[in-house]
C-alpha cells in the first residue's frame, strides 16, 4: 500500500489518471458491496470547487483526494449515489447536514440517522467508510442487543463522535 492506504495514490504522468483504490482492493470492496448492500445509500460530499477559489486548480487540503476516493467508491455499486456539494455555494445545505468544515462526507440511507466523516477516509479510515456504507444500507449495525436496548431508552437525539487514529 502507498501513502494514505492507497495502492496507487497519484497520477503517474502527464494526463494520466490513476486510481486511488488498487484494482485488487476495488474488486474486494465491489464484491463486499454486492453481498452486503441492501438498500440505496446517499453520499453527500462537501468540498470547495475550483471555480470558487482565489488560487485556481486547488481545493482545501485533502478535498481533491477525498472526492476522488468517494467517486471511485461510488462506482463499486449501483446502490451508491454520490452528490458533490460546494460548501460555500451550498452553505445552508451544509448547515442542515451539520457540516461546519471540509472535507466532509455525509452517508445516509432509508433508516433514521446519518453518519458524518470529516477529513480524508483513507488508511484505517477507509475500512470504516466501507463498513459504514454497508451498515447504512442494511439499516442496522453489529451492536449487541444490550447496547441496542440501552440506546432505545434515549428520549432525544444524541451525537456520537468517533475519532480514528493509528496510534
Amino acid at each position: 500500500m502507498g501513502p494514505r492506504g492507497c495502492a496507487r495514490p497519484w497520477a503517474g504522468g502527464k494526463g494520466e489518471t490513476m486510481a486511488l483504490i488498487s484494482d485488487k482492493d476495488g474488486q474486494f470492496v465491489k464484491d463486499y458491496f454486492a453481498k452486503e448492500l441492501k438498500d440505496p445509500v446517499q453520499i453527500d460530499y462537501f468540498t470547495q470547487h475550483d471555480s470558487k477559489l482565489i488560487v485556481p486548480s486547488t481545493e482545501c487540503m485533502y478535498c481533491k483526494e477525498t472526492r476522488e476516493i468517494l467517486e471511485e467508491v461510488a462506482t463499486l455499486s449501483d446502490k451508491i449515489e454520490l452528490k458533490v456539494h460546494d460548501y460555500v455555494a451550498e452553505l445552508q445545505e451544509a448547515e442542515r447536514s451539520g457540516i461546519d468544515r471540509i472535507p466532509a462526507t455525509v452517508i445516509s440511507g432509508n433508516a433514521k440517522g446519518k453518519i458524518r466523516f470529516f477529513g480524508i477516509p483513507s488508511g484505517y479510515e477507509f475500512s470504516s467508510l466501507v463498513e459504514v456504507i454497508a451498515d447504512v444500507s442494511k439499516g442496522q449495525t453489529d451492536l449487541s442487543e444490550a447496547t441496542k436496548s440501552q440506546l432505545a431508552k434515549l428520549t432525544h437525539d444524541v451525537q456520537i463522535q468517533v475519532f480514528v487514529t493509528p496510534t
